[in-house]
């Protein structure tokens, strides 16, 4: 399935204004597991792990910013992170699920401490997944900055 950036907004518009839902404790562990993983590869730096947490074309959503589709950008943000020995993770704090569970939305806050590139920041980060057999896919990565540091 291949999502299209108008799709992607009112999508957004539409979760915006819906209700928190509340997830099973199956699913939400399972996520939990998801983003602790995703912090894992983060802290290894382990680039091919990082790009396998995608899709084959992703849509990367940056603030102020056109969208980007591929991975060129991921690679580059998280190869800018690993040359210069950054610290990058991820909390995990809000979730919805499809009825059918094969498209997710998870939501939380990323913190980005790069001391070489003189690079500190502090954001939300909303990632919309796809399931890929027993797995998920980041079919869109968006994020925005609370603060430069």
């Amino acid at each position: 399935m291949r999502l299209h950036a108008p799709l992607i907004g009112l999508a957004l518009a539409t979760l915006a204004a819906l209700p928190a839902m509340t997830m099973d404790t199956e699913a939400r562990q399972a996520f939990t597991a998801y983003n602790d993983r995703f912090n894992e590869i983060a802290e290894s730096y382990d680039l091919e792990a990082f790009l396998a947490l995608y899709n084959k074309a992703p849509l990367w959503i940056a603030p102020a910013e056109q969208p980007v589709e591929g991975l060129d950008v991921p690679a580059g943000t998280f190869g800018f992170i690993v040359k210069n020995e950054g610290e990058f993770s991820h909390s995990f704090d809000h979730l919805f699920l499809s009825d059918d569970r094969t498209q997710a939305v998870m939501i939380g806050d990323y913190d980005l401490n790069v001391e070489r590139a003189d690079v500190a920041a502090t954001g939300t980060y909303l990632f919309v997944l796809e399931k890929n057999g027993d797995g998920w896919e980041i079919v869109v990565d968006m994020y925005n900055q609370h603060q430069a540091e």
